[in-house]
């Protein structure tokens, strides 16, 4: 399940900044697993937890490299 960002937090260049490190140019979608993406939680921004997030999170690189990219950004849990 894809990780979104409020408008808020998703606003501009900050779409584009990774959502655990918070480095600039983050390419790879960020993942919640089905615990913390269940039902409307998927709706609520994983940075401030707002609901309605329709910006697509991302992960740097480095946040995302290897099979990190395949675990929850916000419980670390495999997805």
């Amino acid at each position: 399940m894809m990780a979104m960002l409020c408008n808020q937090c998703g606003f501009g260049s900050k779409q584009d900044d990774c959502v655990k490190c918070g480095k600039n140019f983050a390419k790879v979608m960020a993942q919640l697993c089905s615990q913390c993406g269940f039902g409307n939680k998927q709706d609520h921004c994983v940075r401030c937890g707002k609901n309605f997030a329709k910006v697509m999170a991302q992960l740097c690189s480095q946040c995302g490299f290897g099979s990190k990219k395949d675990h929850c950004v916000k419980c670390g849990k495999s997805v």
